[in-house]
């Protein structure tokens, strides 16, 4: 894999971007967890539960949670395929890091991975756009 101080233009830019991305998404969301953790404490080990049915208790809640649930499913099938075409290791654990951490943070943490993949498996004749759009070696038409 190529290091992060060897690679230049788009490259560079798409991981700093994928990596504030993930970054702001733990900021965020494990604030509102420890918020949320800290204001019902008293819940002992029954707060996932808690969460869950109030997340669910009212139709705004349940369509976010459907929306949510649906898009983290279209995209695990996203990152298998980018996962076993670029050849990235434990694509499971984006899967699985979604609903513990946050799909903000495990999401772009594998757009991430994906972008450092491209990067190494590009030949310098390829321009920049090619790569960070899809387009790697072997798949141009």
């Amino acid at each position: 894999m190529v290091r992060f101080s060897e690679m230049r233009g788009n490259d560079r830019a798409m991981c700093v971007c994928y990596g504030l991305l993930a970054v702001a998404g733990f900021v965020f969301m494990s604030s509102l967890a420890i918020a949320y953790v800290l204001e019902n404490s008293d819940r002992g080990l029954g707060i996932v539960t808690g969460f869950v049915e109030e997340a669910l208790s009212n139709l705004a809640g349940k369509f976010i949670y459907a929306d949510l649930t649906l898009v983290w499913a279209m995209l695990a099938v996203f990152m298998v395929v980018e996962g076993r075409r670029l050849g990235i290791r434990h694509v499971w654990a984006y899967i699985v890091g979604a609903p513990l951490l946050a799909l903000a943070v495990s999401f772009p943490l594998f757009m991430l991975v994906r972008q450092f993949k491209i990067a190494a498996t590009a030949t310098s004749t390829e321009p920049a756009h090619m790569r960070t759009c899809g387009m790697a070696r072997g798949t141009q038409r």
